[in-house]
Formats: structure tokens, sequence, C-alpha cells
């Protein structure tokens, strides 16, 4: 009766022993959480580098990316344990006087065969590595939206400035035909457009400094801000960065984007999950060692248990698998196709932009001045009419808004290359040669 009481005392040690190691483990995962802290406010003069900074440490949809792969991480450390072992207490015969007692008191274990746990930690391993490129494609991505809102906002604060400019150039217009009307020497015809003329640049600078601010909250969200003060201004300027690069670079540095690196991920993925599927079709042992009492006899307890794979020997899993592979191949070669057509058009348009920026900077910004300044001399010297200082005026504004957004069409077609390229920054040098220039470069 004491060995009987002793297997029971054997039995409920090893399930407490279990039990307790089951509330520390989820006691450990209560403590290691901790709230967020909350995003600080941005710098007051920022960069485009703090920026990116700051979306990268505060931004929730990164912090999120990163905890997938952390659970990942987690798949890929229970996939390298082995199966738990199985401890069983039974008694037959208990209440009976007429027969012999029987107790049994063992432990079974599953054996795995064919590699199985290997297999699993390969696509556990794999499983990381695609998560990895996910997070990095997701920062990435996000990088992107970031470098293109500080782009935006430094196009809508040069048309604040151009339009506050503006204004003041009508507002001394104004100033002038309001001494030209009082000595009699103009009509006041002519300063009442003037006037309508400056109530209108008035318009057009509150318009501007709706869409500078609008732009500035855009790039706050970008950022993954939650304070949306608009105390702050950017340190940079909207100016031409000519960029140097070669194209066989740029194409090596596509391939190795995360994209790729998360298909190519899966690729081998699907491979190890193919060879599980196959080593499933081998059947697992389960190897029993224990006690057995008899009466008053007491014997040692052993068993093999080993299914006979006659009917199902797991072919449509290995089918399935062999499919998921073919299918994560094909995936890649799109997903390369599209990441080299990305590269070509993105190459193509910042050197479209590159020729329209320097084709505006070199003559045509130039012209618009000299005409206005013309215009302005013959209007005071009374050889022009109001009508032509008022289109000279309007003409040199367009000229001047339209290089704005040829800089921002340029300096944005620079991040969108960087994002088919997978680089964070380009090197900055001389202007990236056009197509026709590099078929003429030799390799």
């Amino acid at each position: 009766m004491r060995k009987i009481l002793a297997l029971i005392g054997i039995g409920w040690f090893t399930w407490g022993y279990g039990l307790c190691a089951s509330l520390n483990a989820q006691e450990v995962t209560t403590a290691a959480h901790s709230p967020q802290a909350e995003p600080p406010r941005v710098p007051a003069s920022l960069t485009l580098a703090a920026a990116l900074e700051y979306a990268r440490r505060w931004h929730p949809h990164l912090q999120a990316a990163r905890e997938q792969v952390r659970m990942a991480q987690s798949e890929a450390l229970t996939a390298r344990l082995h199966p738990n072992p199985t401890f069983t207490f039974s008694g037959e015969n208990i209440t009976r006087t007429d027969r012999e007692q029987e107790w049994f008191a063992f432990f079974s274990q599953t054996i795995e065969t064919g590699g199985k746990r290997e297999r699993r930690r390969d696509i556990a391993e794999w499983t990381v590595r695609a998560a990895e490129a996910a997070a990095q494609e997701a920062e990435r991505r996000l990088l992107t939206e970031v470098k293109l809102a500080y782009e935006r906002t430094l196009l809508e604060r040069a048309r604040w400035e151009l339009a506050r400019e503006n204004l003041e150039t009508f507002r001394q217009i104004v100033r002038y035909n309001e001494v030209r009307v009082a000595e009699g020497y103009t009509a006041e015809g002519d300063l009442i457009k003037v006037r309508l003329e400056a109530q209108r640049a008035e318009f057009a600078l509150r318009r501007a400094q709706l869409e500078y601010e609008q732009a500035k909250i855009a790039l706050l969200r970008a950022m993954g801000a939650t304070s949306f003060d608009l105390e702050f201004e950017l340190r940079e300027e909207l100016t031409f960065e000519p960029v140097s690069f070669q194209a066989d670079e740029l194409e090596r540095a596509a391939v190795e984007r995360p994209e790729a690196v998360r298909a190519r991920a899966e690729v081998e993925r699907a491979y190890a999950l193919w060879q599980l599927e196959r080593a499933r079709a081998k059947p697992d042992l389960v190897a029993s060692f224990g006690y057995k009492r008899l009466g008053l006899n007491n014997t040692l307890y052993g068993a093999v248990s080993l299914p006979l794979p006659i009917f199902n020997r797991n072919q449509g899993g290995i089918e399935r698998a062999e499919a998921q592979w073919r299918q994560a191949e094909a995936e890649w070669r799109l997903v390369r196709g599209e990441i080299l057509a990305e590269l070509a058009a993105a190459r193509r348009a910042v050197e479209i932009a590159a020729e329209q920026v320097e084709s505006l900077r070199r003559d045509f910004l130039q012209r618009a001045e000299d005409a206005r300044a013309v215009a302005l001399a013959a209007y005071r010297e009374g050889a022009a009419d109001l009508l032509i200082l008022l289109e000279a005026q309007r003409a040199h504004t367009a000229a001047r808004e339209l290089y704005l957004q040829a800089l921002y069409e340029y300096r944005r077609a620079l991040h969108e290359l960087e994002r088919a390229t997978g680089l964070e920054r380009l090197p900055r040098g001389v202007r990236p040669p056009t197509s026709s220039e590099a078929s003429r470069v030799s390799p």
C-alpha cells in the first residue's frame, strides 16, 4: 500500500511541477508587458534626418511590425522543443475484494522520426527572416511617406513665402499709385485695379498659409506624432540636389530590397514545409516505461506504439506543400520583375525631372525676372500701361511657382528612386546620366 501511495505522490508532484512552471511563465509574460511611452513633441527646427529618426522610433506601425518579428521568433523557439512526456497513473478493481487490484504508473514519450524537428526549425527560421524582411519593407514604405510629406511641406512653405512676397509687391504698387493719384498723375481707376490685385494676392496668401499648415499636419501624421502642435519649422530648403549613380549599382541594390528578401525567404520556407510534409509520412514512435503492481507482485512495464502507414501516408499534405513551393517560386519571379520595372521607371523620372529643373533655372526664371523689371521701369517712367505691369507680375509669379513645382517633382522623384532601390539616401553629386548617355557608357 505504501508503494501505491508513493506512486500517487509522484504523479501529484509531476502535475504540480508542470502547473507551477506554467504559472511562472504567465507571470514572466505579464511582467514583461509594459505600456508604450507617448511620443515626444517634434523638435522646433526639424530636418529630414530628424523626421526619419522620429518615425523609426515612435510610429505605431513600425512598433507593430517589430512585434510581428517577436511573434515569429517565439514560434521559432517553440519549433526547437521536443514533445512533452506524458505521465499516466491508473488502477483497476479498486473496490473489488474478490479480485486482485492492478496499479499502473508509467511515462510515455513520443520519438519523432524523419527529422521532423529539424524541418520545423527550418520553417521557423525562414519565417523569422520573412517577418524581418516584412518589417524592413514596412519601415522603408513609411520612411518614403515621411520623405514625401517633408518635401510637400517644403513646397507649401515656398509657395507661402512667394505669396507673401507677391502681396508685398502689390502693396508697394498700391502705395505708389496712391501718391500718383493724389498728385494727379494717375487715374483713380488704375488705383482701383491695383487694390483689387492686392486683395487677390492677400486671398492667395491666406490659402497658401492654410495649405502650408495642412502639409505640416500631414507630416506629423506620417511621422507618427500624437501632438499636432505646428510651432515647428523645417530647417532645410527646397533646392536642386544633383545625384550620382550607376545603373548596375542601382539594380544590385534593388534586388536586395526587403520585398525581394521576403519573397526568397518564402520560397525557402515553402521548400522546408514540403520537406516536413514528406517527413510526416514516416510514423512517430511512442515509447512507454513504468511500474505495474498486480496483487502482491511488482513488475516493470514497457511498451512501444508504432502507427502503420498503410492507407494514409500524408499524400495530400505533400502535394499541397509542393504546390505552395512552386507558387512561392512564381511569386518570387513576379516580385523581381516588378522591382526591376519600378526601378527603370523611377530612374527615368529622375532624369526627366532633372532636365526640367535645369531648363527652367537656366533661361525661364531669368526671362520672367527681366520682363517684370522692364515693365516696372517702363510703368514708372509712364511708358507702359498698368495692365502691362500687372501681366508681367503675374507671369513672374507663375514662373516662380512653376519652378518650385519642378523642384518638388524632382526631389519627389529622387525619393521614389530611393524607394525603388531600397537605399535610404542616394549619393549626391553630379547630375545623373540620361538614358542615352548611360547607353554609351561601357559596363
